[in-house]
């Protein structure tokens, strides 16, 4: 009789060991892409917690909007930063803070609180003259002392505001400039 029990035996191991090294190097990729998120969010954190923490310092209007079209619009990577409010007659010389005619909150926003992406044909409105070299947008309304208003980001850079990003980080130094500006603007 001969011993045939060897030759029927399969061996999973070096198959197992495959997938197994497969699902490690998955894993290792995905905490890594959730590591890299992490910074970015907390870049971003940082980075609003410093364009508020300058912007509470400010000691007037003159000095916001100086910091707003400046410091401000730099920390988040845009070409253009406009806060309009409508019926708002800031000061002379503003470039950021700057009134808006009635209705173009409205006219512009519809009942969104928010928009990004793409500028659309309402830029010149909001962004004046550079709008022409504008191509992406985030548009977050306010309300100041009951007026409609609008903080707005533009950039040359299509993919700088998608639609499909997150707004909370911006709809809180929003909420920062509309405490500033009320607490300062001429009603």
């Amino acid at each position: 009789m001969s011993d045939n029990s060897g030759a029927a035996i399969i061996n999973f191991a070096p198959a197992a060991k495959l997938q197994l090294e497969g699902k490690v190097r998955r894993l290792t990729m995905e905490r890594d892409a959730l590591i890299q998120t992490m910074r970015t969010n907390h870049a971003s954190t940082a980075q609003i917690h410093g364009a508020a923490l300058a912007l509470v310092d400010a000691r007037d209007l003159n000095m916001l909007d100086q910091r707003l079209a400046g410091h401000v619009r730099r920390s988040l990577g845009a070409d253009v930063l406009r806060v309009l409010v409508e019926g708002l007659q800031p000061p002379p010389d503003t470039k950021a803070i700057l009134g808006a005619p009635k209705g173009l909150v409205v006219r512009v926003m519809g009942s969104h609180a928010e928009r990004l992406g793409p500028c659309q044909q309402h830029a010149r409105d909001i962004f004046g003259q550079k709008s022409d070299a504008l191509a992406s947008e985030l548009l977050l309304r306010l309300s100041v002392h009951g007026r409609e208003g609008m903080f707005a980001l533009g950039s040359r850079d299509r993919l700088t505001f998608k639609p499909d990003q997150g707004t909370d980080l911006a709809a809180f130094l929003a909420r920062v400039v509309e405490r500033l500006v009320a607490a300062w603007a001429p009603v």
